[in-house]
């Protein structure tokens, strides 16, 4: 019954998804499935993934991480890491069940697209990735020259891949389709030295994949209009004259809200530009596909298997030429309006002083440290645990952790697993006990030069 089930499930992809569509019957893992002693199994191999996301302690930490900035203690009602994963796989659903692609895909793409995000959005991910790529040697670096950078779609990778600890093996064994299509639903930074099993970097993105990229673009864009309106951040006489706010008060005529306050106009605009530009999204890529269809004679889905690598080229999934234009329009403002400006300037340096000083603070002394970090550090490089050594021997171990890349990388996994608040108490704490500030990491090298 359990096979029949989920068999009957794949036959319906196969009848109802476009030629084009990815297949769950395809689906490959780096590890065999858990027998786990079940008797049934009622779900596709994304099926499973989506909820092996779903469960995993990363992916519930989203909730006390901002999308840019930092989350203020005050507010209940700003969107943050968790509502906006819901809000793109929302959004990505509706595109992608519009166009007859692998719904389920999409959704685990979604809702793992930013698990590797660090605290304090896109702040966080600048002040690591100067760190792993050297551009801070010399100023609190580790002093250990290029390691590679920092990338939150490849950490997102790692998370899942190595870092959740829910089974036998490392990580949560998603399928392929879903680990690459996290990858690249982002903007994509350099791939690792190492590349991992399974992924194929200089291929373009699925459609899927491509479907979340979108969303999670005009997701971002729409809630942080939304969050500035509600917050007074923007003015309602400025927000309504955007080009694309413009485009949805003509289409509405008098269904506009003519009376009521900031908030009943700011929830009209922004549940009308949802409609508004997920339809020009679904027209534009309905329009571009069928044009690829045909020229490439996509005419079921083993010809598209047998084409896709050389015939995708990453770009198929798109708004209509008016609708990319009013999201463009719309990122403009924000950029200008919101993520400028002396506030948000003091928010992203408080966020970037947090980080880097918790680096250097666990940079300089490894012993303040939790324990599992410690652990971690050595199972990967085969040493004693840290806190075994006795306390004469523990800063000759502390010099060998500082001359390895290995802990550098294992900081920036810790410090990108933080959450806003987490980040932000530990750096007090730290402070409060005067790790930070600290000797300059240029004087514990020189010290522990032979």
């Amino acid at each position: 019954m359990a096979e029949t089930m989920r068999m009957s499930l794949e036959k319906g992809e196969a009848e109802r998804l476009a030629p084009y569509a990815l297949r769950s019957a395809g689906a490959t893992r780096r590890f065999p499935i858990e027998d786990g002693g079940r008797a049934f199994d009622y779900r596709t191999a994304y099926q499973r993934d989506r909820d092996r996301i779903v469960y995993s302690r990363a992916f519930r930490r989203l909730r006390q991480k901002a999308v840019t900035g930092m989350l203020p203690a005050y507010e209940d009602h700003r969107r943050n890491r968790l509502t906006h994963t819901l809000e793109v796989a929302q959004v990505a659903r509706t595109i992608g069940r519009a166009l007859a692609l692998n719904e389920d895909l999409v959704e685990a793409v979604a809702l793992a697209h930013d698990l590797g995000q660090p605290p304090f959005g896109p702040t966080g991910e600048s002040a690591l990735d100067d760190l792993l790529s050297g551009h801070r040697d010399g100023r609190g670096g580790p002093g250990l020259a290029d390691l590679g950078g920092f990338d939150a779609g490849w950490q997102a990778l790692r998370v899942v891949d190595l870092l959740e600890k829910r089974y036998e093996h490392p990580g949560l064994n998603l399928t392929d389709a879903t680990r690459e299509g996290i990858v690249k639903a982002g903007r994509r930074g350099r791939s690792p030295a190492a590349v991992p099993e399974g992924i194929r970097p200089d291929r373009p993105a699925s459609f899927e994949a491509q479907v979340v990229a979108l969303a999670a673009r005009l997701a971002t864009a729409l809630h942080e209009l939304d969050d500035a309106l509600q917050s007074g951040a923007a003015e309602l006489g400025e927000v309504e004259r955007l080009r694309a706010v413009r485009e949805l008060r003509k289409k509405l005529g008098n269904r506009y809200p003519q009376r009521g306050g900031r908030f009943m106009k700011a929830n009209a605009i922004h549940r009308g530009l949802t409609h508004l530009l997920v339809t020009g999204a679904i027209l534009g890529t309905q329009q571009a596909l069928a044009k690829w269809q045909a020229k490439h004679k996509i005419v079921n889905h083993g010809r598209f298997l047998e084409l896709r690598d050389e015939a995708v080229t990453g770009f198929e999934i798109t708004w209509t030429r008016g609708g990319a234009e009013l999201v463009s329009d719309l990122e403009r403002f924000l950029e200008a309006r919101v993520h400028r400006g002396r506030d948000a300037e003091q928010i992203d340096g408080r966020g970037r002083r947090a980080l880097l000083g918790l680096f250097a603070a666990y940079f300089a002394d490894p012993g303040l440290l939790d324990d599992h970090v410690l652990f971690r550090m050595k199972d990967l490089a085969g040493v004693r645990y840290l806190r075994d050594l006795p306390r004469a021997s523990r800063e000759r171990e502390a010099r060998s952790y500082r001359s390895d890349p290995r802990f550098t990388r294992l900081l920036a996994d810790h410090l990108a697993a933080m959450t806003d608040t987490y980040a932000l108490a530990e750096h007090a704490r730290l402070l409060e006990m005067g790790a930070v500030p600290i000797p300059s990491l240029e004087q514990l090298r020189r010290e522990d030069a032979p």
